[in-house]
């Protein structure tokens, strides 16, 4: 210490980045793991999920695939999983479970209905290569709303 009580040291008032405590930067490291699992497999569902909505609108309806009591299981799993697997306590996680669930458990139900449907149809995604076409504007979609998820985290200073 210089010789004055006052004085904190940095290592109580910066994390080892050198920003202030509970704000962590968002770096390389961060779009590895967990986020870009989720993001790659979102993309995948969302692909699938463009085909249960061409089915559910079209030829079949939606549970035809599987019965609708098995979608209730998928959304309760997503939920207790994104429960359990969150950093944080209280409402935030019971809220972002929620989230989380509605969300991917919509996409499951969709992309299953859509392996289904693709299953039964697969001129539907071969003829002229489409499902190319819409597996990559997916992986776009799911890597744009991952960095917007991420760019909203840091500009709320919330870090992860």
């Amino acid at each position: 210490m210089s010789g004055t009580d006052d004085e904190v040291p940095a290592s109580e008032t910066e994390n080892e980045t050198g920003a202030p405590d509970g704000v962590v930067p968002a770096t390389v490291a961060d779009a590895s793991g967990y986020g870009l699992s989720l993001t790659l497999i979102g993309g995948v569902l969302l692909a699938l999920a463009y085909y249960g909505y061409v089915a559910v609108t079209g030829p079949q309806a939606l549970g035809q695939a599987v019965p609708r009591p098995f979608y209730l299981l998928v959304f309760a799993l997503l939920f207790v999983l994104e429960l359990f697997q969150s950093r944080e306590r209280g409402g935030v996680a019971v809220v972002r479970a929620t989230a989380l669930a509605l969300f991917y458990g919509g996409l499951t139900a969709f992309a299953i209905e859509g392996g289904v449907y693709l299953w039964e149809n697969p001129w539907a995604a071969l003829d002229g290569f489409v499902g190319v076409t819409v597996l990559a504007v997916s992986l776009v979609v799911a890597a744009l709303a991952y960095f917007v998820y991420l760019s909203a985290l840091e500009s709320t200073g919330t870090g992860r």
